[in-house]
C-alpha cells in the first residue's frame, strides 16, 4: 500500500493543534489514499472539496447577546440556503422551458442531452431527500439514453451518464464501461481520460491512474483547452496527495493557479498540501486566504468548509 498512514509522516515542524489539525487531517482523509479512496468510493468528488450544508436542526440558536462570529456563521448559512433556492429556482424554470422544444424536435438529441444536465444540477442543489434525487437522476439517465440513441456520436452523453453512475450510484465498472465508445469517437477529449482516471484511482489503480492523467493533461497543452488542463492539473496533484509526495503535488496545484487564478479549488489544495509539508506555513496561510477570499466574493463554498479553512489558516499564522 503506498499511503502509509499519516502518523508516521508528521514532522515536529507541524505540530498543530486544535482545529488547524482538524483541518489538515479532514483535507488528507479526503485526498490521502485511504479516506480519499473512500470518499471516492462513497461518490463524493474530490476536485473540489464538498461539504454539505448544515442542516436547520444543527443551525446555532443564539443567546441574548451574540458574539460577531456567530452571527457571522448565521449570515453565511442564512445566504447559502438563499442561493440554494435561487439555484432550484433557475434549474426548475429551465427545466419548464425545455418540455416544449422537446415536444416540437423530439430527434434532437442535443435538447434531451441539455434536460438531462438540468436534471443533474439539479439533483445536486443543496441536500434533497434521497428518493427525490434518485427520481432526477433516473430522469437524467433516461433522456442520455434516447440523446445516445438519437446520436451515438455524442461524447458529452456518453460523459454525464459515466459520471452519474460513479458519483450517484458508485457503479464504477458500469461507467468504465459507459466510458469505452468515446475510445473511437472522442479520443482526444482530455474529459474522457480524467474521469477514467478518477475511476481507475478509485478502484486503487494508481499506476494506471497517473498514466491517463498524464495523457489528459498532453490532450489539453495540444487542444489549448485551459480549463480542461487545469482540471487536469488538479486532479494530477490530488493523485500525488493521495501517496504523499507533496512537493510534486504542490508543483501541480501551482500550474493550475497559473491557468486560472480565479478559481479557489487550486489555491485550497495547494495550501493545504504546503501546510502539511510545514516548510512554509506562510505561504500555506496566504493560499488559504486567497481561496477564502475568492470563494466569498463568488458566494460559494459551505459555511461549514470556510469555517474550518479559516481555522486552519489562523492556526498557522499563529505558528512559530
Amino acid at each position: 500500500m503506498l499511503f502509509r498512514g499519516v502518523g508516521s509522516m508528521l514532522r515536529p515542524s507541524l505540530l498543530l493543534s486544535g482545529s488547524a489539525l482538524v483541518g489538515l487531517l479532514s483535507w488528507l482523509c479526503l485526498n490521502g489514499e485511504c479516506g480519499w479512496l473512500a470518499s471516492l468510493r462513497k461518490g463524493q468528488a474530490t476536485e473540489g472539496l464538498s461539504v454539505p450544508l448544515l442542516q436547520e436542526a444543527q443551525l446555532p440558536r443564539f443567546k441574548d447577546k451574540p458574539g460577531p462570529e456567530p452571527l457571522l456563521r448565521r449570515q453565511a448559512q442564512l445566504q447559502a440556503r438563499a442561493r440554494e433556492l435561487e439555484q432550484r429556482s433557475q434549474a426548475h424554470q429551465l427545466l419548464l422551458q425545455l418540455g416544449p422544444f422537446i415536444e416540437q424536435e423530439p430527434g434532437n438529441a442535443r435538447l434531451y442531452l441539455q434536460r438531462a444536465q438540468y436534471l443533474w444540477e439539479y439533483s445536486q442543489v443543496g441536500e434533497p431527500e434521497q428518493t427525490a434525487a434518485d427520481h432526477l437522476v433516473l430522469r437524467a439517465l433516461r433522456d442520455l439514453d434516447i440523446a445516445i440513441a438519437l446520436d451515438p456520436y455524442l461524447p458529452e452523453a456518453y460523459l454525464l451518464k459515466a459520471r452519474i453512475q460513479r458519483e450517484h450510484f458508485g457503479e464504477l465498472e458500469q461507467a468504465l464501461a459507459t466510458l469505452s465508445p468515446l475510445d473511437r469517437i472522442a479520443y482526444r477529449n482530455p474529459q474522457l481520460h480524467l474521469l477514467r482516471s478518477r475511476i481507475w484511482a478509485e478502484q486503487g489503480h494508481l499506476e494506471s491512474a497517473f498514466d491517463v492523467a498524464n495523457l489528459a493533461i498532453e490532450l489539453a497543452k495540444q487542444n489549448q483547452n485551459i480549463a480542461d488542463l487545469f482540471d487536469a492539473y488538479l486532479h494530477r496533484g490530488l493523485l500525488w496527495a493521495s501517496i504523499c509526495n507533496f512537493q510534486l503535488a504542490v508543483a501541480d496545484f501551482s500550474r493550475a493557479i497559473e491557468l486560472q487564478p480565479q478559481r479557489a479549488e487550486g489555491y485550497y489544495h495547494r495550501g493545504m498540501a504546503r501546510a502539511y509539508q510545514g516548510e512554509d506555513k506562510a505561504g500555506a496561510a496566504a493560499d488559504l486566504e486567497s481561496a477564502l477570499s475568492l470563494w466569498r466574493s463568488a458566494g460559494t463554498g459551505s459555511p461549514k468548509l470556510l469555517q474550518y479553512v479559516e481555522a486552519v489558516r489562523q492556526d498557522l499564522l499563529q505558528q512559530p
